[in-house]
C-alpha cells in the first residue's frame, strides 16, 4: 500500500486508484489460490486447496495410488431430508444431474457442484453415508439407472480427491508446474471428458491469469507491445470470464479502498464521499449497505464463537454432549447456508476466540 496524505486538499476518490491498479493482478492470483478455503470445496477434503491453487505444505513429487473408496458400500435404507446432516437440512441441493438425449448422465459442472454440496457434510457424516444421501436424492428424481451412473462418477471423484490429498510436491516447484501435475491427475483418474467438464473453465482461466502475470512482469516489452499482447491474451477469455475478471478487479479495488479507510479511520460520511467519487452514488450506497451487513454478520459470528467456546469449556459435558450442544447452537444461530459457511471456516481454523 502506498502512503496516503490525509489532508483536506486531497481529492475524493484518489485514495486507492494507483495502488489498486498495481495490486489487482497479484490479488487475482492470490484470490484464485485461496478462494476455496472459504467455499464448499475447502470443506469437502483437505486436498481441495491444493486442487485449486497448490498447497504450500506439499513436500514430494509422487502421487500415491488411490485406495479403493470407502464410499462403495451402499445401505439399502432410503433416507429422507429429516435424516440429512444438520448443515444440509432446509436447504435446496446445489447442482444437478445433466442427461443427454438418450437419458444417460453427462459429466458437467452442475454435477460437480452436486457432489460438492453433499460432500460439504463431511465431518458430520462419513463418505459412505454421504454417498447414500446423494444416491437416494438422485434416485428419487431420476430412477435407479441414472443413480447407478452417478454412483460410478461419484466414486471416481472421491478417488481423485484421495489421490490429490496424497499428492506431494518437491520444494520450490512452480505454481504452473504444480497445476500441470494436478491437471494430469484429473485426466488420469476422472478421464479427459469428465475432467474438462468439472475443471476445464477454471483451468483455462488459471492459465490466462499466469500468462497475464508473466506478461506484466516482462521488462523487455515496451508499452505498445505489451498492450498488443494483452489484447491477444484477453481474446482467449469467454464473455463470461471477461465479465468475471472485470468484477474481480472492481472487488480488489473496493477491498484495497476499505483497508485504507480503516487505516485512516475515516467516518461513514468520508467513506461515502470517497466511494461516490470513484464508483458513483448508487454503487456507494450499495457498498454502505454491504458495510452494515458485514458488521451485523461479524457481530453474530462473535456471539456464536463466545457461546461455542463456553460450551467447549463446560467440564460438566462429555465430548458427545458438547458436540450436540454446538450443533444445536449453530442451527439456532444461522440458516442452512450460513451453517455450511461457519462449518467451513471452523474446519480451516478461522473462527478462533480473539
Amino acid at each position: 500500500m502506498f502512503p496516503i496524505r490525509n489532508t483536506a486538499r486531497h481529492r475524493p476518490g484518489r485514495l486507492v486508484l494507483a495502488s489498486a491498479v498495481l495490486l489487482a493482478l497479484g490479488a487475482l492470483v492470490a484470490w484464485w489460490q485461496s478462494r476455496d478455503a472459504v467455499t464448499t470445496d475447502a470443506k469437502t477434503t483437505p486436498a481441495t486447496a491444493a486442487d485449486e491453487g497448490g498447497r504450500d505444505d506439499a513436500t514430494a513429487e509422487t502421487v500415491a495410488a488411490p485406495t479403493p473408496s470407502t464410499a462403495r458400500t451402499r445401505t439399502s435404507a432410503t433416507t429422507t431430508t429429516a435424516d440429512w446432516p444438520a448443515s444440509l437440512r432446509d436447504s435446496e441441493p446445489d447442482g444437478a444431474v445433466t442427461l443427454d438425449a438418450q437419458g444417460r448422465v453427462q459429466p458437467s459442472l452442475e454435477l460437480r457442484r452436486l457432489f460438492d454440496y453433499f460432500l460439504s457434510a463431511l465431518g458430520e457424516r462419513d463418505v459412505t453415508a454421504i454417498r447414500t444421501l446423494l444416491l437416494d436424492h438422485v434416485r428419487a428424481l431420476h430412477g435407479d439407472t441414472v443413480a447407478a451412473e452417478v454412483a460410478a462418477l461419484f466414486d471416481r471423484y472421491v478417488d481423485y480427491q484421495q489421490a490429490l490429498a496424497a499428492m506431494q510436491a518437491p520444494p520450490g516447484e512452480s505454481l504452473r508446474a504444480r497445476l500441470e501435475r494436478v491437471r494430469d491427475l484429473r485426466r488420469r483418474l476422472l478421464d479427459p471428458a469428465m475432467a474438462d467438464a468439472f475443471f476445464g473453465d477454471e483451468e483455462r482461466y488459471t492459465a490466462y491469469t499466469l500468462d497475464h502475470r508473466e506478461l506484466m512482469a516482462d521488462t523487455t516489452l515496451d508499452d505498445t507491445t505489451r498492450a498488443e499482447r494483452l489484447r491477444e491474451l484477453d481474446a482467449r477469455l469467454s464473455p463470461v470470464q471477461r465479465a468475471s475478471r472485470q468484477e474481480t478487479n472492481v472487488a480488489v479495488l473496493v477491498d484495497e479502498q476499505n483497508r485504507q479507510f480503516d487505516a485512516l479511520r475515516l467516518d461513514p460520511a468520508q467513506r461515502q464521499a470517497e466511494r461516490e467519487a470513484l464508483f458513483g452514488a448508487e454503487a456507494a450506497a450499495r457498498l454502505a449497505q454491504a458495510d452494515a451487513e458485514v458488521a451485523a454478520w461479524d457481530a453474530r459470528v462473535a456471539r456464536y464463537v463466545q457461546a461455542r467456546d463456553a460450551i467447549r469449556a463446560d467440564a460438566r459435558l462429555d465430548a458427545a454432549a458438547r458436540e450436540r450442544a454446538i450443533t444445536s447452537l449453530r442451527a439456532s444461530s444461522f440458516d442452512a447456508a450460513e451453517q455450511r459457511r461457519i462449518g467451513s471456516l471452523e474446519a480451516i481454523g478461522q473462527l478462533q476466540s480473539p
